[in-house]
């Protein structure tokens, strides 16, 4: 299916205006979100699709990658779970597929015998330069049409909702 980017929800979503009155703040707040939600969704299987072309691994594994070679040194699954925002069930199966590709390493915790601290490996930062050669210039095609300040202002509005999600989800029951 092609999308050429036109949000409105008039052309096809012909009730839409039935429950949500025109130019009201809950109109607002559901074409942002929606708009939010496609475009991580086109996003995430445009590059997905990229990078799995090029490297042969998923998402959650580059991702994992990313994390921990961002990070300053070995860290904890438990550390790395809470830091990438997935469930540590999660974690721990793509931390396996990673090892089992020895693109990480895992040893025990001198300071926790039940933990195990995680790394990425040569092979990993090998693969990290691969994701790169193929995000870098992606990102940079598809944000050109953004100003630098648009692109601080989305990233400052991204993390406001970031923090009201979390403040949302620390108050009720909801998963991460």
């Amino acid at each position: 299916m092609k999308f050429d980017g036109d949000l409105n929800m008039d052309k096809w979503a012909t009730r839409f205006h039935e429950h949500y009155t025109r130019d009201s703040r809950l109109e607002k707040e559901f074409l942002l979100t929606r708009a939010l939600v496609i475009a991580a969704r086109r996003w995430t299987s445009y590059v997905d699709t990229l990078i799995k072309q090029r490297t042969g691994i998923s998402r959650a594994q580059w991702q994992t990658l990313s994390a921990l070679l961002h990070c300053d040194g070995p860290v904890t699954v438990g550390d790395l779970s809470r830091n990438m925002h997935v469930k540590w069930p999660t974690a721990i199966r793509v931390l396996k597929e990673l090892e089992a590709l020895d693109l990480i390493s895992s040893e025990p915790d001198p300071a926790d015998a039940r933990a195990r601290l995680i790394a990425i490996t040569k092979e990993g930062e090998h693969i990290m330069e691969e994701v790169r050669e193929v995000l870098d210039p992606t990102r940079a095609k598809i944000l050109s049409a953004l100003s630098d300040e648009e692109l601080v202002a989305g990233t400052h509005m991204l993390g406001v909702l970031m923090r009201e999600i979390g403040a949302a989800m620390e108050g009720g029951n909801a998963d991460e």
